[in-house]
């Protein structure tokens, strides 16, 4: 009878004990939804759902333009070379000057994003370098090719830089990296798609005219036309986002902000938006009006950028940014030329190898080809000209299979690379890595000049861009570790645009030198790359704690 008393006396209290803890806890969620959100508390409120997916989604396109934008000439130069009477200095110039756009731009886009938002420099920014990247196809001069190329770099800097902005005020700091290596990931699905994509159109020898002969679109124009497709695609799809909250609340516009957050809210758990916990936004600083927007970045930037240039921290600079030249010298130079030379080889083997008496029935070493083929081209008059009643006439160098399958194992062969470093770099070390992988990229390239078999030189190619590539992008976690944390973003955009002067310096000096000689490219490359094989040996170990508190005080 006692128990049974105990017993209902346990099975009331229980239910009473439990509503009464389930009460006091919607009255604390209650009081802290009241109280005022940081954009950490309020954007991990949102959940991750379909909004992000659809991020997702649209990155694919605008990473695709990057890529297009930087790398679609070099697959146009051995079809164009014709239609635009094109030199070698030509096509080193057409190579670096979306790099040469970039490098104007790289702080003005910085200033803009932050004055008119990102979501504004994105849309306006993709649309303006598709228009750019179309015009591109009525281009019958080298030089107004070479100008909207120069432009279409100085727009394509905006929308890229006001993306890495967006992703990182869209995700929480969880997802913030995943989002930053779903990025990384579209960047290698796009060197790899864009050869797949001249493969199916720049063989091919379509004619069309339109409005009497005035206007004539061919294989490569259709290309280009085909690769400024992304570019309106990341326009129609960031006009479907919505601005970044992070930026409405450094504006000080909270009520849009939480709007757009309830968005966000709804569409990833699929509930009301009336139904997001959160309430109040806390007040932040804001950004300057538009009117002092230049000036006082202008001031910031050089009060930040003050210590770099003393020591010790200018020495670190000038070590990391000289690794970055000689990186992006070998990796950009070779990268963005290589179509054009294996065009020039399949053009040798098919037209001049079986009338060359030299060889002997032996094998031709690569430079020996192409130096043949350069004679060749040199000889050929762009105007037909009628010599001993005979007529010469521009032939564009042979664009077969094997050119575009070439291009595609070197690019896969750099996405597998950049996998096995992200393993091997916690095992053999950052500075031991970088070492190794500039060694092997400058044996590469050296051993590229007497290699006589198409394989051997397709193998030695795909390891080079690999390793320098990897050597390059690993410059990043040198940073990390030589700079305190206040100066480490003005480190890396330094490095970087030596790295884009770097592409630049690499794509005019190669034609000029292989002009010269065969092997005076390949001397430019490979000392590059031991160059910066050096300096990685020379650089400072990973501070310690008690050096950092130091440089911070």
């Amino acid at each position: 009878m006692i128990l049974e008393r105990l017993l209902h006396l346990f099975r009331t209290f229980t239910p009473f004990k439990y509503r009464r803890m389930h009460c006091q806890t919607d009255e604390d969620i209650k009081v802290e939804d009241l109280a005022p959100a940081d954009f950490e508390r309020a954007i991990i409120a949102t959940g991750y759902g379909k909004f992000n997916y659809l991020l997702l989604l649209a990155m694919l396109p605008a990473s695709f333009a990057s890529i297009f934008s930087s790398s679609v000439m070099s697959y146009v130069l051995p079809s164009a070379e014709c239609d635009l009477q094109l030199t070698m200095f030509d096509k080193g110039l057409l190579n670096s000057m979306t790099f040469a756009g970039m490098i104007s731009t790289a702080f003005f886009w910085g200033c803009m994003a932050d004055t008119f938002g990102r979501k504004k420099i994105m849309f306006c920014g993709y649309l303006v370098t598709g228009l750019l990247s179309l015009a591109t196809c009525f281009s019958h001069t080298s030089w107004v090719l070479i100008i909207f190329k120069f432009f279409d770099g100085v727009i394509i800097s905006g929308p890229f830089a006001a993306l890495m902005s967006y992703l990182a005020e869209i995700h929480d700091e969880v997802h913030r990296s995943r989002s930053y290596m779903w990025l990384g990931v579209f960047f290698s699905l796009g060197n790899i798609s864009l050869p797949c994509i001249a493969w199916l159109i720049l063989p091919y020898k379509w004619n069309i005219t339109f409005f009497n002969q005035a206007i004539e679109i061919n294989s490569w124009r259709m290309f280009l036309a085909v690769c400024s497709l992304p570019e309106f695609l990341a326009c129609v799809a960031f006009f479907a986002f919505p601005e970044s909250p992070r930026f409405l609340i450094l504006k000080g516009r909270h009520d849009e902000a939480l709007n757009v957050f309830r968005k966000i809210y709804s569409l990833n758990t699929g509930k009301d938006p009336d139904s997001y916990p959160i309430k109040y936004l806390k007040n932040e600083y804001s950004v300057q009006s538009s009117e002092k927007c230049m000036q006082d970045k202008l001031r910031n930037c050089l009060k930040q950028m003050k210590p770099l240039f003393l020591p010790p921290n200018i020495f670190r600079l000038i070590l990391v940014s000289t690794i970055q030249l000689g990186a992006t010298i070998g990796s950009n130079s070779l990268r963005l030329w290589m179509p054009q030379l294996f065009a020039m080889i399949e053009s040798y083997k098919s037209t001049l190898m079986k009338n060359d008496k030299r060889i002997s029935g032996l094998q031709p070493s690569f430079c020996y080809m192409l130096g043949q083929e350069k004679s060749h081209l040199n000889s050929t008059q762009y105007v037909n000209e009628t010599i001993n009643n005979s007529t010469v006439a521009c032939v564009p160098a042979e664009l077969n299979s094997q050119v575009f399958i070439n291009s595609i194992v070197i690019a896969v062969t750099g996405v597998i690379g950049y996998t096995l470093a992200g393993t091997l770099i916690t095992v053999v070390g950052k500075k031991k890595l970088m070492a190794i992988c500039f060694v092997v990229a400058a044996a590469c390239c050296g051993s590229l000049y007497w290699t006589e078999d198409t394989n051997s030189i397709l193998g030695l190619s795909s390891v080079f861009v690999a390793m320098s590539s990897i050597g390059g992008a690993t410059v990043i976690n040198i940073i990390v570790d030589n700079f305190p944390t206040y100066l480490r973003t003005m480190a890396v955009s330094i490095t970087m645009m030596i790295g884009r002067i770097g592409a630049v310096i690499g794509n005019l000096l190669f034609p000029i030198l292989f002009n010269l000689s065969c092997l005076g490219p390949f001397i430019m490359i490979g000392s590059a790359c031991l160059v910066s094989a050096f300096l990685v040996i020379i650089l400072p170990h990973k501070k310690n704690d008690d050096d950092k508190a130091k440089d911070i005080a």
